[in-house]
């Protein structure tokens, strides 16, 4: 038999045996709910600390209270709809 840890036996905490502890580890990922991104696609950037335009976008996303997916669509929306614009006009 193990020795029992005398930290945790201080903060009540007994270790279990050690037949229990895989049952217990497969139940865990068994009960785990589907995330809320399931079916979605990532995407972001990296900036350096110093650089400005993350707080552009902090003062943007309190300003328009949006998140930063949100802000990001926006951009993306405006970007695209510019693009299309030159096109159409031959710039």
């Amino acid at each position: 038999m193990k020795k029992t840890n005398p930290l945790l036996a201080a903060m009540g905490k007994a270790q279990e045996p050690a037949e229990s502890a895989p049952a217990k580890a497969s139940s865990s990922i068994a009960a785990k709910p589907s995330s809320k991104r399931s079916g979605q696609k990532h995407l972001g950037a990296y900036f350096d600390k110093s650089d400005p335009t993350l707080e552009r976008v902090a003062i943007l996303r309190a300003r328009l209270d949006m998140t930063n997916s949100e802000l990001i669509e926006h951009a993306l929306n405006e970007l695209w709809k510019r693009h299309e614009a030159e096109r159409a006009f031959g710039d």
